[in-house]
């Protein structure tokens, strides 16, 4: 192994580290709640207010953090992204006041947009013969740090720890990671994504930005709405349509998260094997369509439990990520552009859901299955429109 792949694979191991770290801090606020909210003098809804920064900081600085990050290149962004987390970690360990601590939530989304606008473009380059198997595989990082967090919390709570005690150790944690990653060099941010045989001239047509690349953007917003109404939305289906145990309605979300971390391996072996993503981007969610129709028509405990496997192995496995490596394949020199675009509707899916789904479901739970159906058709819809563009400007065997 050369010193050039070296240097890559430790360039990726902080970036899929910074995912763990990244997904407990979207989640550590309502984790302590509790905790929390006593420090603040407020209620879970002020909790929630709190919580509610983090949508604002990401979306606030995505789209401008994709843009700087393919003009100043990635490593700046990871770094600023690390330090956003360090300031939240330990400011709210100090906070008493609910409007400051909201504000330190904002840091919160601003490292994730810094994190992802550097780090997804980085890996790409890293590895640009395996740039869906990489891309991939942030999702099974981002699952380990959501399922190891439940069980820290439970540990404090059992033994009745200062919750600032995990706060500080998550900050060591960012801190040995930066030092770890700040004397790498960085590959070009003018990498090519190319075909396994190393290949970077795989162009016989001209992209056009403003046709693939907005149907890609919109694609975003469709592949992670799939999954946000059935995270959000299946229990309350199986409980209230079905008329499931609340607790057995509950524990759907299990196998959901269980299958979605299945998902994510597959998905990464099959794509750097046999599939490329332009092709996953259709497929899946071709398949998720089919999952919520047999659903649909079949309002049962059982299939409930396939339901929330399927949609696990079909819309959380990594489409979003794959249809992102699609974008940077056709756009190679606007890679964080893409990024910050894509994650940007990306981040709305979760202000719009919310505002939708609940008006519909109140008249009839199911019409929230009718709407994922309708969500994860468009995405088939536009992932077949961008296939017949792809076809005609890249050359299918040289990727």
């Amino acid at each position: 192994m050369n010193n050039n792949n070296n240097n890559s694979y430790s360039i990726a191991g902080s970036i899929y580290a910074n995912y763990i770290i990244e997904s407990i801090a979207l989640i550590v606020i309502m984790q302590f709640s509790e905790e929390i909210s006593a420090q603040l003098n407020t209620d879970l809804v002020g909790v929630g207010f709190v919580a509610s920064g983090i949508g604002f900081g990401k979306i606030l600085l995505m789209f401008a953090g994709g843009i700087l990050s393919d003009k100043f290149g990635r490593k700046p962004f990871i770094l600023m992204g690390m330090f956003c987390y360090i300031i939240f970690f330990s400011g709210i360990l100090f906070c008493h006041n609910i409007t400051f601590a909201f504000y330190l939530a904002m840091f919160i989304g601003a490292g994730n947009s810094f994190l992802d606008t550097g780090s997804m473009p980085a890996l790409t380059e890293c590895f640009p013969r395996s740039a869906g198997t990489a891309s991939v595989l942030i999702k099974a990082f981002i699952s380990m740090g959501t399922l190891v967090l439940p069980f820290i919390v439970t540990i404090f709570h059992t033994y009745h720890l200062w919750y600032g005690y995990a706060f500080l150790f998550f900050i060591a944690c960012i801190i040995l990671n930066l030092l770890l990653l700040a004397p790498r060099k960085f590959p070009s941010k003018n990498t090519v994504i190319c075909g396994n045989e190393g290949n970077n001239d795989y162009f016989i047509g001209k992209p056009n930005i403003f046709f693939e690349g907005i149907l890609l953007i919109i694609m975003g917003f469709t592949t992670t709405a799939t999954f946000v109404i059935i995270l959000q939305w299946l229990p309350a289906i199986a409980e209230k349509g079905i008329g499931m145990d609340q607790m057995e309605a509950k524990q759907l979300i299990s196998y959901y998260s269980t299958a979605s971390i299945i998902s994510v391996f597959t998905t990464a072996y099959i794509v750097k094997k046999f599939i490329k993503p332009i092709f996953c981007i259709i497929i899946l969610p071709l398949l998720s369509v089919l999952t919520l129709l047999i659903f649909l028509f079949n309002l049962n405990p059982t299939m409930s439990l396939i339901a929330a496997i399927g949609m696990g192995l079909t819309a959380a496995g990594g489409v979003l990520q794959l249809t992102l490596v699609v974008m940077q394949q056709l756009f190679p020199d606007r890679k964080g552009f893409a990024v910050g675009t894509m994650y940007t509707l990306s981040g709305l899916s979760f202000i719009v859901i919310p505002l939708i789904v609940p008006k519909l479901a109140m008249t009839n739970v199911s019409y929230a299955i009718l709407v994922d159906l309708v969500v994860a058709l468009s995405s088939v819809i536009l992932g077949l429109i961008v296939y017949s563009r792809f076809k005609k400007v890249i050359d299918m065997k040289k990727i």
